[in-house]
C-alpha cells in the first residue's frame, strides 16, 4: 500500500520528525509492508454493493498490527482468542477501560477503518485522554482515502471528510500533536485488485481459488 496524503494536526509531523524520527519510519515503512490484495476478502451483502468482493477493514487493520507488533507497537494474543492482539490499554477505577492500537515510547497509534466519528474521536478525545495519563506525547492517526473506501463496506469515513472538521474546529491547547496518514492502493495493487473484481464478478467459482473469503457477521463499521 502506499501514503495518499497526510495531514499535520497541532504540529504533529514536525513532532514526530524531531522527537520520534524512528518511530515515525517504522509506521511508514508498515503501511508500504502490506499486501492490499490479501485484505480483499469480504463478499458483500449490500444492496448497492452486492456481489462485488470489497476489502476487509478487520484484515487490514490486522495486516498493519502484524508488522507494528514485529516492532513493540503492541502484544500478539495467545492462539484461539478472537482478537489477534493485546492493544495498550487502561483500566479506570469506576471499571471502564480504554485501549489504543499501539503505543511505542511515548508515540500513540490509531487504526481507524470506522465510522467517522470515531476518528475524531481518537484524535480529539482517546489521544489526549492517554497523554494526560502519562502514555503518550503525540499521535498517529492511519485512516482510508476516499478512493480505498469506494472498495469497502458503506459507513467508513475517510481522510477528507475528517480534514473538514478538524480544519473548521481549530487547534486547542488541550489538544496534543497528532499526524494523520490517508492510505492507499498502489498502481500495481489497482491493477490487481481490478483483475481480482472482475473475476469474481464473472466466474466466482475461479475466483475463490484465488481469494480467501472470510466469515463477516455484518455489524456496523466500529473502532478497531
Amino acid at each position: 500500500m502506499k501514503i495518499v496524503n497526510t495531514y499535520s494536526f497541532k504540529g504533529g509531523e514536525k513532532f514526530l520528525k524531531v522527537k520520534h524520527p524512528k518511530e515515525l519510519r517504522e509506521i511508514q515503512d508498515a503501511i508500504k509492508a502490506i499486501d492490499a490484495t490479501l485484505c480483499l476478502t469480504k463478499e458483500s451483502k449490500e444492496k448497492t454493493k452486492k456481489g462485488q468482493v470489497l476489502f476487509s477493514p478487520v484484515d487490514m487493520n490486522n495486516y498493519l498490527k502484524l508488522i507494528c507488533y514485529q516492532k513493540g507497537w503492541t502484544t500478539k494474543a495467545e492462539e484461539g482468542k478472537k482478537k489477534k492482539f493485546i492493544e495498550p490499554r487502561h483500566k479506570f477505577t469506576e471499571g471502564r477501560s480504554l485501549e489504543m492500537d499501539g503505543v511505542k515510547n511515548k508515540v500513540g497509534l490509531e487504526i481507524q477503518f470506522g465510522k467517522y466519528a470515531f476518528m475524531v474521536y481518537d484524535i480529539l478525545s482517546k489521544m489526549v485522554i492517554f497523554k494526560n495519563l502519562g502514555y503518550i506525547n503525540c499521535g498517529i492517526e492511519i485512516v482510508p482515502s476516499k478512493e480505498l473506501v469506494r472498495f469497502m463496506s458503506t459507513g467508513v469515513s475517510y481522510f477528507e471528510q475528517l480534514l473538514i472538521d478538524l480544519k473548521n474546529r481549530g487547534e486547542a491547547n488541550l489538544d496534543i500533536p497528532v499526524f494523520i496518514i490517508s492510505i492507499g492502493l498502489t498502481d500495481e495493487e489497482k491493477t490487481k485488485c481490478q483483475t481480482l473484481r472482475e473475476l469474481f464478478r464473472t466466474n466466482r467459482k475461479e475466483a475463490i481459488t484465488k481469494i480467501k473469503l472470510r466469515k463477516y457477521n455484518g455489524s456496523a463499521p466500529g473502532p478497531k
